[in-house]
């Protein structure tokens, strides 16, 4: 619907001219009239983020690639219609011919209610949920200029949300925070508690578009091993582990931080080994290490916009499917 919808807005009246438009912006898009048939149709949904990148390029008007895949559609044609002309009659003619599914009816009490044969619903974000490879600058003053390696699990929790569970190892201790983790289709967020210092910590994070092979934002805090407890924050990137071991070849550690060390670390998760590769870890540094801007601590959109689509093109093929 949200496709069918951009057609209208943008004046396009088969799917190849949708597939024009889609080129303009990006000559390489994964939008080919093949993938359209499939896509418009809603016989599959477009997994790849490059995608929903060139998807807001071209609508404009502010939107960005993790509303488009998050959003309903009513919050999808709101935004629209705030720059495009979309007539109403447009609308009504959508939402007739792909009507609202009736809302499920309550759980029934007793056993059958928690029959294992019932369906699973289907999540909103859901591609946020899998096994990461956190990283990080150092907060510890004795390691000023290293990376930290972590690693993250977001795992589905009852009523639509989330649970994180960060896990650092700092001077041979296993360090572990866990907590419940909110995302609005925009943002991720997460205020996890120590098990060490019982300290709160916070995670800010931007909802990445599918497949989510990076999740980026802000991790905040006071820093563990500090005698004075010192107010921290700093950027930090999840990368998705596709190899998912049960005893991972990294361990959450300290590393230099060195594009060469970075590119072995990927080659444990599964991204394929070439310089798009060695590239990635080069933008990912730059990333994290790039100074604040006019004193504050932010990750930049585009930049970690650039850096997801650099990961979709070295990710395992799976992660790459149309369907």
């Amino acid at each position: 619907m949200k496709l069918q919808l951009t057609s209208l807005a943008l004046g396009c009246s088969t799917s190849k001219e949708l597939c024009a438009r889609f080129a303009t912006v990006n000559p390489e898009t994964a939008f080919t009239t093949q993938n359209a048939y499939k896509w418009v149709r809603g016989k599959a949904t477009p997994r790849l983020s490059s995608v929903y990148e060139d998807w807001a390029r071209i609508l404009g008007g502010g939107l960005t690639a993790s509303f488009i895949a998050a959003s309903s559609f009513d919050e999808f044609a709101q935004m629209i219609r705030r720059h495009l002309p979309v007539p109403d009659s447009a609308l009504t003619k959508l939402r007739h011919d792909h009507p609202s599914p009736p809302a499920p009816a309550a759980p029934a009490s007793g056993p059958a209610a928690d029959s294992p044969m019932r369906p699973p619903s289907l999540r909103p974000n859901q591609w946020l949920a899998g096994d990461y490879l956190a990283v990080s600058l150092a907060w510890s003053q004795l390691k000023t200029g290293n990376l930290i390696l972590g690693r993250a699990e977001i795992a589905p929790a009852d009523g639509g949300d989330f649970t994180i569970r960060y896990t650092e190892s700092l001077f041979g201790q296993d360090v572990t925070m866990t907590g419940a983790m909110l995302c609005d289709g925009r943002t991720a967020q997460a205020a996890v508690r120590c098990s060490l210092t019982l300290r709160l910590y916070f995670f800010a994070l931007r909802a990445p578009a599918p497949p989510a092979n990076i999740i980026g934002g802000i991790l905040s805090g006071a820093a563990l091993h500090d005698f004075e407890a010192r107010a921290v924050a700093g950027r930090i990137i999840l990368i998705r582990d596709h190899l998912k071991r049960g005893d991972p070849l990294h361990r959450p550690s300290y590393l230099a931080a060195s594009p060469e060390l970075l590119d072995e670390e990927l080659d444990h998760l599964g991204y394929a080994g070439d310089p798009q590769r060695m590239a990635a870890s080069r933008r990912l540094l730059a990333l994290l290490q790039a100074p604040p801007p006019h004193g504050l601590i932010e990750m930049p959109p585009d930049a970690l916009g650039a850096l997801g689509l650099d990961f979709d093109r070295i990710a395992p093929r799976i992660a790459h499917a149309g369907g």
